[in-house]
């Protein structure tokens, strides 16, 4: 007889957080902060849900495979908590308690001194509300000012063209694209590559 045994996590009653605690505000912005992810954020925020939710996960591939909490907690442990190559952080606007999103550098190459940029705001509510842009711009302005990055670069959907606009707006520009890169819906779609250079950050924060 074989016998399993899985981590139970506790449901978090939402109304018993308190505060926001402000040793794991990494960076702040004017209407959000940027905090360092923990366990905490896992169990207590609609993380792992955001992936499950076919309006949030339309242009990326995780929706053909359910997340679970158990998912969503090795994914932290194994991807985030531990990794010298890749920064994570979750964004709370100013006056909320939990995480609505979250935005990353990740694939860190510090010879080459590039990193790739990504961002989910999981959260409905707290979309259209210019969250997700000034989270764009705090990670962007920390990989090359304190990383000392050369280049941040992306991939997106090329039907995703309010992410495709969003990020021209914050400097990125089009590389190139990878023809019939991802399969969605039955189809090819193309993938866009777009960067910013440390050189392009700096002339447009003047």
């Amino acid at each position: 007889m074989c016998v399993i045994f899985q981590t139970v996590y506790p449901l978090i009653n939402m109304n018993t957080i308190s505060n926001l605690d402000e040793r794991d505000i990494f960076i702040r912005g004017k209407s959000i902060v940027l905090k360092a992810l923990s366990e905490s954020d896992v169990l207590e925020s609609g993380w792992y849900g955001w992936f499950n939710s076919e309006e949030a996960t339309e242009f990326v591939q995780q929706r053909y495979f359910p997340n679970t909490l158990q998912k969503q907690m090795e994914f932290y442990r194994s991807g985030i908590a531990n990794s010298s190559t890749k920064i994570q952080l979750g964004i709370v606007p100013h006056g909320m308690l939990t995480i609505v999103g979250v935005v990353s550098l990740s694939n860190i190459d510090f010879l080459n001194r590039k990193a790739e940029f990504g961002i989910m705001v999981g959260d409905k509510a707290a979309r259209g509300k210019g969250y997700g842009t000034e989270a764009c711009e705090l990670i962007i302005r920390h990989g090359f000012e304190r990383l000392s990055l050369n280049k941040i670069y992306l991939g997106v959907h090329a039907d995703h063209k309010a992410a495709i606009h969003s990020y021209e707006k914050a400097g990125f520009r089009q590389d190139g694209v990878l023809r019939e890169d991802v399969l969605m819906n039955g189809k090819y779609a193309d993938t866009v590559i777009m960067s910013i250079l440390a050189s392009e950050f700096r002339t447009q924060s003047k």
